[in-house]
Formats: C-alpha cells, structure tokens, sequence
C-alpha cells in the first residue's frame, strides 16, 4: 500500500531528508524497507518529496531527494473547525476525521456551556492530560493524531490545531475569514443552503470559520457575538446530533459547497 512519511521541513535541506525517531524505525523495522527502494515524504507545510533510500542505521533514514511537489492533495479554500471540546476523548475522532477530509485547522472551543473548561483557580486554560503513557497530554496526543491522519489520507499540509479559545477571544480573528457559520440547534428555518443561496455572485469565498458548540448549545452571548460579527447561524436539520458528528458534518458539506470534495 502507497505510504507517506512524515519529516518535519528542519530535516530536509536541498538533496536529502534525514528521518529520525518513530517515522525510520516503521520503514527500517516494520515496513523493512532497503537501501535504493524509494519513499515519499510530506513536511506537513505542502512540501512532498519522491526519495530514494540512500542508508538505514540504527535511529535513522537517510534519503536522496529526486521530486518535488507542492500541496498535492490539498484543498485550494480552507474550511477551519471551531469545535467546543466534548469529554472524553471524542476530539480525537474530530481531529483525525477532520484532518482526513481536508480541513485547514482546528480550534478547540470553550463555550458557556462546554463541560470541558478553564481551571477556575489557574489563568488561562490548560487540557487535563490524557491517562496514557506517551506523554504530553492533549495537545501533544492531537498533533500525534493529526500526523498520523494526514499521512493516511495523502495530504501534504498538517492541519493546524489551535490553541483553546472561548468565542470572545476567537472573535479577533474573524476578520481573517469570509464566512462564518455556527450550528445552533435552536435555529429551525435557516439551513446552509440558504446561506449559499444568498450570497452575491461576485463574492469570492476562500476562508470560512465553521463553529460548532456543545451538545447543551451557544449561549445567547455567544449567538450575539456571531451576530454582530455579521456571522450566519444555520440549522443542520431536525435530527439531534453529538457535538463532534455535528462539526464534521458541517465542515464536510461546506467543503462540498466550495467544490473541494471533487
């Protein structure tokens, strides 16, 4: 089966890749791959690179760099995902299905009713960690699973995941997008298509923010915010769905909207 790899862009220089870590024991070891057979390998910034194995030694892979591409199997608009964190670790499955059907970045939202929240007592915000044993805790066991992701679904650019943010604080980079979209459950007329329905012909969409709350809602507050920022709330229809199919769902037909979908 075809396979990428992933080299972050400091290990590549002009003619060679040098893959350390995780990534050389999986081609040395498992995938037992030799000396002349040749690989590919994404940078997770567009960058994908046809290589030949030039050596293998404990700890590493060293490969000649014959081809290079740009942001193959990428999307040309960027749909990102403002997900209020469910309990659990039902993100996970937000961030590795998000990644694979080719969302520009992820940002875990903090609403009013969100059940995962800040520390009363501690500034900030800071994600439990997570009981296994890789270390790092959410953020880091995420990246991991965006990598991963990313990999398997023949992607060239590593999906941003964003730092944890409440409405207020992510309302500052609204102007960075063209279209913003919250799923609100309350909203019972206004679906997507009517969103797209009403736009001017003229008017180029490239950027779109999806916002997607908990399974208790936005807030009136937080409804406001997306009003007053002359944002769309929509309806995904009458049946009730968990926070994270809702966030995929929306972020999947608006991607189909834009064309990105085929």
């Amino acid at each position: 089966m075809f396979e990428f790899f992933y080299v972050p862009p400091s290990s590549i220089d002009a003619r060679q890749i040098v893959i350390t870590g995780e990534e050389a024991r999986h081609i040395s070891k498992a995938l037992r791959h030799k000396k002349g057979e040749q690989i590919t390998v994404v940078d997770g910034q567009g960058g994908e690179y046809e290589c030949t194995i030039a050596a293998i030694s404990d700890g590493a892979v060293t490969a000649n760099i014959f081809n290079r591409r740009r942001k193959s199997n990428e999307t040309i608009k960027q749909v990102s995902l403002a997900q209020a964190v469910p309990k659990g670790q039902r993100m996970d499955f937000v961030i590795e299905k998000g990644t694979e059907i080719g969302l520009h970045a992820i940002i875990p939202l903090i609403t009013e009713n969100s059940v995962v929240k800040p520390a009363d007592d501690k500034p900030g915000f800071s994600l439990p960690q997570l009981d296994d044993d890789s270390g790092g805790g959410k953020a880091a066991r995420w990246q991991r699973i965006a990598i991963a992701a990313m990999k398997q679904s023949l992607r060239s650019v590593l999906p941003a995941i964003g730092e944890p943010a409440d409405l207020k604080k992510l309302s500052e980079t609204f102007v960075n997008y063209d279209l913003l979209l919250m799923a609100d459950e309350e909203e019972k007329k206004v679906n997507l298509a009517d969103v797209f329905a009403g736009l001017p012909e003229n008017r180029d969409i490239r950027k779109v923010l999806c916002l997607v709350g908990p399974e208790g809602g936005f807030s009136a507050n937080e409804k406001r915010i997306i009003a007053e920022a002359r944002g769309h709330i929509i309806t995904l229809g009458s049946r009730r769905l968990r926070a994270e199919t809702a966030g995929l769902v929306l972020s999947t037909v608006v991607l189909d909207r834009l064309g990105e979908l085929g």
